[in-house]
């Protein structure tokens, strides 16, 4: 009998600290998220950081149509994106007060919750590999995006939105963002990460929402103040 009940203590140690040690191995957010900064070339890097505009191609793979896409962006908050398929032209940008999508009937405002997100401002240009960008954010496990194996992290942003990120366990950088939107889950899916001027992007970004995917391809991509008149509504 004594030793029945020793076996059973012995094996609840052993299951106790097994969990211990699967615990301790979860990393915190600010621990994946300094992993993320190392593997796109540092917080340094990318701290002077004030402008960037990037420019490739979009294929619409729903409609089985694809074109010219670029993207233009400065600090704190003004962003303008040009997608032209030929057939249709797609323009959509906030000037840091306002945003507007005009998608080939003339300029409309940008929808109030999409406006709202927009309107954050980033300190500076390494503010995407802040954690404390969001209003909480906690580690919820690992599990397989695919097919690589990544640690997923739930976060709250300050405008109210509630964000899903999936970080590579091996590499470090992120594979994607879900968005939680009135219309369901948007999701942006990083891939071909590449290196400019010390700096690591991912040069495909997929768009997935219940319509189908975007794809949108980085051929160019640079970094400074993109012309003023880039965030002027047309």
């Amino acid at each position: 009998m004594m030793r029945r009940i020793a076996s059973a203590a012995v094996a609840a140690v052993m299951m106790v600290g097994g969990a211990v040690r699967a615990e301790a191995q979860q990393p915190t957010v600010q621990q994946i998220y300094d992993k993320f900064a190392d593997a796109v070339g540092g917080r340094a890097a990318w701290k002077s950081v004030v402008g960037r505009s990037d420019k490739g191609t979009a294929n619409i793979t729903f409609a089985g149509i694809s074109g010219s896409y670029e993207r233009h962006e400065t600090l704190p908050n003004k962003v303008r994106m040009i997608i032209d398929l030929g057939v249709a032209r797609i323009d959509q940008g906030f000037d840091g007060e306002k945003g507007w999508v005009d998608q080939g009937g003339g300029p409309q405002p940008m929808p109030a919750e999409q406006a709202k997100d927009m309107a954050e401002p980033r300190a500076d240009g390494a503010t995407f590999l802040d954690p404390a960008r969001f209003t909480k954010a906690a580690v919820v496990g690992k599990e397989t995006f695919e097919g690589a194996e990544a640690w997923k992290v739930e976060a709250s942003t300050k405008s109210g939105r509630t964000v899903t990120e999936f970080f590579d366990v091996n590499t470090g950088l992120r594979l994607a963002t879900v968005n939680m939107t009135p219309m369901g889950p948007q999701t942006a899916i990083y891939k071909d990460y590449k290196e400019f001027e010390g700096k690591k992007v991912a040069t495909t970004l997929i768009q997935r929402s219940g319509q189908g995917d975007v794809i949108l391809t980085s051929q160019i991509v640079t970094f400074g103040v993109p012309d003023a008149a880039y965030f002027k509504q047309p």
